[in-house]
């Protein structure tokens, strides 16, 4: 049996609780109201029409697609440079000059020797008309001769070696003797570099050898000349696939008539396989890809709307689309991983669009306040 206090404090308790019960309901309808009214915060971009194009992207280093290793067919002492590092010389130019003279010496004594033989030639022809020589002196004379004219024209090359001319044109990049070096056959003596005509050799996988052809446009970016791109174009494309690394060898040719590009520059390279022109494209962010399809939310009367698509060519940062859906209409582009179909949205980055609107119109802060909150 309960005391009576016993049952005055458990109907306190039970009155308590049911107060408190009538208490939190409409708190908990109203919490669950702005719950549901809640706005998804996002930032939006519109669907635009634009050129978009297929790319390959790789890096390559630049080099010179004419240069010359200058060297030395005679031996002797460097009497003469005329040039020096990063001087300009044209082809045919005097670079430097050997010590000629024992050349000059062997040319006079080539000469002499072939005087006397074309005497001795002529005296010998004299008497064969007359038959009082043979045929075999005749002719062994005639192979003299011949000996002595070769002879002569190696003494007059290898005089005229001595005189060390620029094969092509272009610049100095390397010089490897200085005067009074002594130089042998064949030693390097300068490097020469056209600057005017470059090139970039790329090797791409097997499987894109399909879309490669000749004259095809390639955009490239250098770390030290930038927002500046340069264009090149496909010169030559292996026909041959390596069987090792699975990957062909193609040739990518660049005018640098200005000079602003240098060999050995590193440089990235986006080789543009196809170009679709004004087709709708937005920022591949807003793109949501899961179980092979691609979603994007469009925001229509403040709600996000879920569009399935179909995605084209990608460049850089931009996608090419197709679905339903139209140029200028606004898509989701941060935000939307948390998004449902039909959520309700908030639109960031219109807010100050919205701001400057409405001082341009002469309203004031408390104006201004009272129109968000109107909102």
């Amino acid at each position: 049996m309960l005391t009576l206090s016993k049952k005055l404090l458990l109907s306190s308790a039970i009155a308590t609780s049911l107060l408190l019960t009538a208490c939190s309901e409409p708190e908990a309808k109203e919490k669950t109201e702005e719950v549901a009214e809640f706005a998804i915060p996002v930032m939006v971009a519109n669907i635009e029409r634009k050129d978009v194009s297929s790319n390959f992207h790789t890096t390559a280093t630049l080099e010179s697609r004419n240069e010359a290793e200058i060297i030395t067919r005679v031996t002797g002492i460097i009497e003469e440079l005329t040039v020096e590092e990063g001087d300009f010389v044209e082809k045919g130019q005097l670079l430097a000059k050997v010590d000629a003279r024992r050349y000059q010496l062997a040319l006079d004594k080539a000469e002499a020797e072939l005087a006397g033989i074309e005497q001795e030639l002529k005296r010998l022809s004299q008497m064969a008309e007359k038959q009082l020589v043979s045929a075999q002196a005749s002719d062994k004379l005639k192979y003299q001769h011949r000996a002595a004219v070769a002879a002569k024209e190696l003494a007059a090359l290898d005089l005229k070696d001595s005189q060390v001319v620029a094969p092509i044109s272009g610049y100095i990049s390397q010089r490897f003797v200085k005067t009074g070096h002594f130089t042998q056959g064949y030693q390097k003596l300068f490097h020469i570099v056209d600057q005017s005509s470059l090139e970039a050799v790329v090797y791409l996988p097997e499987h894109q050898l399909s879309n490669v052809q000749l004259g095809q446009q390639a955009l490239l970016h250098f770390s030290a000349r930038q927002g500046k791109q340069f264009v090149a174009k496909v010169r030559s494309v292996s026909p041959v696939i390596d069987s090792r690394s699975g990957t062909f060898k193609v040739i990518l040719s660049l005018s640098n008539e200005e000079l602003a590009l240098k060999p050995g520059m590193f440089a990235q390279i986006a080789l543009t396989f196809d170009t679709h022109e004004d087709t709708l494209t937005i920022p591949t962010d807003a793109i949501i890809t899961l179980d092979n399809q691609s979603k994007i939310f469009l925001v229509k009367d403040s709600k996000a709307i879920e569009v399935l698509i179909n995605k084209g060519f990608v460049q850089e940062q931009l996608t090419e689309i197709s679905g339903e859906l139209a140029e200028g209409d606004t898509v989701v582009v941060n935000g939307h991983h948390n998004l449902k179909a039909n959520a309700l949205v908030e639109i960031l980055n219109a807010q100050a669009t919205d701001e400057d609107s409405l001082i341009e119109n002469g309203l004031t802060d408390t104006d201004t306040a009272i129109a968000k909150a109107s909102k």
